[in-house]
């Protein structure tokens, strides 16, 4: 493993267990074995490292990428019950995902005090509310979907799951006794809806 790649692990575990404020240069090159002159060269400084490791880490942090790889003209029923069946998965890697739900605390909690935190985290759920709504955008031209706010209907999705990963990593299986059921059922109320339609009361 390359200086570089050792700088990036090293600064992921380092900014998931002191924080932002905490996480110094000097600490992150201890951790990953180099000189802090070497952080400094490749990265020049530390809010470029944490953006850096948000870029590579991008697949791990945003759970919504698996919707983002499959076809466009792919059923949109098939593909939301896939992406909830990816994100249950994922959650359920807890040794791989505790050290990644903490640095998305860390990020949450120091966004508030740090601008430049703030920033990043906002670039990471935009660029995902952007691509999302693309997304949904595509499916109402398409006829596949009512004529809502694509960006309001990404939002909702979004919420939902980041709200439950972050819950998760903190109640565990005391806040959710099964995970796929809970997602599906998230699933066929975010596509179906909670009202009958009037068509169906009139027929009963």
């Amino acid at each position: 493993m390359d200086a570089e790649q050792r700088i990036l692990n090293a600064a992921l575990k380092v900014f998931a267990s002191e924080g932002y404020i905490g996480a110094t240069t000097r600490r992150i090159a201890k951790e990953a074995n180099v000189a802090e002159v070497t952080l400094f060269r490749k990265f020049r400084s530390k809010e470029n490292l944490l953006r850096e490791v948000l870029i590579k880490n991008r697949a791990v942090f945003s759970a919504l990428d698996p919707l983002f790889i499959i076809e466009k003209d792919v059923d949109l029923s098939a593909s939301l019950h896939a992406l909830g069946q990816s994100i249950a998965h994922s959650m359920k890697e807890k040794e791989l995902n505790g050290k990644y739900r903490m640095f998305m605390f860390m990020l949450l909690e120091e966004g508030k005090r740090r601008s430049e935190v703030a920033e990043i985290l906002f670039s990471v759920y935009h660029m995902n509310v952007a691509h999302l709504s693309e997304y949904f955008e595509f499916q109402i031209k398409e006829g596949k979907m009512r004529n809502v706010d694509p960006r309001s209907a990404a939002l909702t999705l979004i919420s939902y799951f980041a709200h439950i990963y972050l819950l998760n990593g903190i109640l565990g299986e005391r806040f959710l006794y099964d995970m796929e059921a809970e997602f599906e059922g998230f699933i066929d109320i975010f596509a179906n809806g909670i009202l009958i339609e009037k068509e169906a009361k009139l027929g009963e």
